[in-house]
């Protein structure tokens, strides 16, 4: 009977990491929510220490170039909002990346954080109550302003996906965005502002040039940044399998052992291939996320054929 109520969980999913350790696949999306959480720590020991990585346009125009990339790395525990702005980070961007693929995905989330930044760095724009006349007096820290490009990424490829109450992710996309805008303005943060949206757009028209984003047709594609069109069920594959277990010396098997005889017991099924397994789960992942009206009309007829075919109809 000590058996009768034991459970054992279902092994994490498996992506297309750049490393593992144990069970975990380190994405780029897992080393930046990783970073961010030591970031915390780095605050709590010397608070001055992690602000070296903020974003600040007086600084970096004095010659502090790293700051152009590392201030979404900063993150500093003023706030539970924050954890729960890395949480976010981390299911968004790992929605992401498993479409685009880890290398695109990395490259979208540098141009994110630097691109913005060297832009509002050279622009000539001041703060209505920037300190420092004739400058920017732009400011950012924390993955908050990505966060909030990927919400919107989703938002737009995914318009019908439901959230809580049923609301649309496009509605949620467009009201996060409002909400940050409005404050900004409300304190005549233009700067900031600028921040924000070249964030918003650079993610956009990134994510376009990826095959994600589709309703936004008006971005041209172009090939030489998105390389060969993605599959429309996201990176088939891209999970890697686990590796074998080596074999210890002196038991490997008999010549005879797992030897296959030719026949038609092997012969090959009407039923789906590897690949098509695989599209079949990207599908059904999609669904679970964000409910069957977030399929296209093209992807609910390849979903409805797969089906057939694991039913061997």
């Amino acid at each position: 009977m000590s058996g009768r109520y034991a459970f054992s969980l279902p092994d994490p999913r498996q992506r297309d990491g750049w490393f593992r350790v144990r069970s975990i696949d380190v994405t780029t999306t897992a080393l930046i929510v990783g970073l961010g959480l030591i970031s915390m720590l780095v605050y709590a020991a010397d608070p001055a220490t992690l602000f070296k990585g903020a974003f600040q346009t007086d600084l970096v125009r004095d010659g502090e170039l790293w700051r152009l990339a590392t201030w979404p790395l900063a993150n500093p525990p003023l706030s539970i909002w924050v954890l729960v702005g890395l949480a976010v980070f981390w299911f968004l961007g790992h929605v992401v990346e498993d479409q685009v693929g880890r290398k695109p995905f990395t490259a979208l989330i540098a141009a994110m954080a630097v691109i913005p930044a060297v832009l509002v760095t050279l622009l000539g724009v001041v703060n209505e109550n920037s300190a420092s006349v004739g400058k920017w007096s732009a400011f950012s820290y924390g993955t908050s302003l990505l966060t909030l490009g990927l919400i919107t990424i989703f938002g737009i490829d995914n318009p019908n996906a439901k959230f809580f109450f049923g609301i649309p992710a496009w509605v949620i996309a467009a009201a996060y965005v409002a909400i940050e805008v409005l404050g900004l303005l409300g304190n005549r943060a233009y700067a900031q502002i600028v921040l924000l949206l070249l964030v918003i757009a650079v993610g956009v028209i990134g994510a376009r040039q990826r095959g994600l984003c589709e309703v936004a047709s008006f971005i041209p594609r172009v090939r030489a940044l998105g390389g060969p069109p993605p599959s429309p069920y996201g990176q088939v594959g891209s999970s890697r399998p686990k590796r074998p277990k080596a074999r210890r010396p002196g038991r490997g098997r008999s010549r005879s052992e797992g030897a296959v005889v030719a026949g038609p017991w092997n012969a090959p099924t009407g039923g789906p291939t590897p690949l098509e397994q695989a599209e079949l789960d990207v599908l059904l992942d999609r669904i679970s996320a964000g409910g069957i009206d977030s399929l296209t009309k093209a992807e609910k007829a390849r979903l409805n054929d797969l089906s057939k075919r694991m039913r061997g109809s």
